[in-house]
């Protein structure tokens, strides 16, 4: 909303004759000084950026070096969200004093170049509204359980399917909870295999699939033949769970 705001001032500032803008920062006292001020917090903020990017980058080498390799092909790189707003903060604000430090330079420096000032604020108002957009527009879909990229899902799957020689992947579903990843896994064992050793299975295939740093939680599902139809439909319509439904002579 500021950056709106610096928009509209800046369309109406270029309706201005340019010796008026130019005694305008005059009487305001700005002078060079104010631009090498400038200067000093693109540095800092730069910085910090930079600082940011190193503690994203350092964080991810740690738990590489935690988890082994199974953690190190990855199609999706899990961020801190937090580090990462920071560092778009610094870097946004590394820009806006940039063009701000040029913009006045110039305006300071010549009665010609006026313009530059109020055209400067444009850019990077209208950049900074549209990186917080994307940023915004990122979260949102993550918070409604967009799905995960395809890259993933099938490297999801060969890790089941490598898994055990007596497993059978039917079904691998991940989609986003926030940042990271939900994940449901449907495998297939002979129908002879026992509760517990299907039960360690299972538990096992969770384990290495929660291993991955973008994987919040992981759900598997074990069955003893593949079905060519969606359970979780099924479950819904009275009529497909009568003829779906399992066998149910232990009942």
């Amino acid at each position: 909303m500021a950056s709106f705001g610096i928009l509209k001032d800046s369309i109406k500032s270029l309706a201005f004759n340019g010796n008026v803008m130019h005694d305008h920062y005059l009487q305001d006292g700005q002078n060079m000084s104010d631009v090498y001020g400038m200067g000093f917090i693109v540095v800092v903020k730069l910085s910090l950026y930079f600082l940011c990017e190193y503690s994203r980058s350092a964080k991810a080498s740690n738990y590489n070096s935690m988890y082994g390799n199974s953690a190190v092909k990855q199609s999706v790189k899990v961020s801190d969200p937090t580090l990462e707003a920071l560092a778009q903060d610094h870097w946004n604000d590394a820009l806006s004093n940039a063009v701000a430090a040029v913009a006045l330079s110039a305006a300071l420096l010549s009665k010609d170049l006026w313009f530059v000032d109020p055209i400067g604020a444009m850019i990077i108002s209208l950049y900074i509204i549209y990186s917080w957009f994307e940023t915004g527009k990122e979260q949102i879909e993550q918070l409604t359980g967009k799905s995960a990229p395809q890259d993933m899902i099938d490297e999801l799957y060969d890790l089941a399917s490598t898994f055990d020689k007596r497993m059978i992947v039917d079904v691998v579903r991940a989609y986003h909870f926030g940042p990271k990843f939900l994940v449901e896994v449907e495998v297939v064992l002979p129908k002879n295999t026992v509760l517990l050793e299907s039960h360690d299975l299972g538990m096992e295939l969770q384990y290495e699939i929660e291993g991955r740093e973008e994987v919040e939680r992981c759900f598997v599902h074990i069955d003893y033949e593949m079905r060519p139809y969606d359970e979780h439909v099924v479950s819904k319509v009275p009529e497909l769970r009568a003829k779906y439904r399992p066998n149910a002579g232990c009942l």
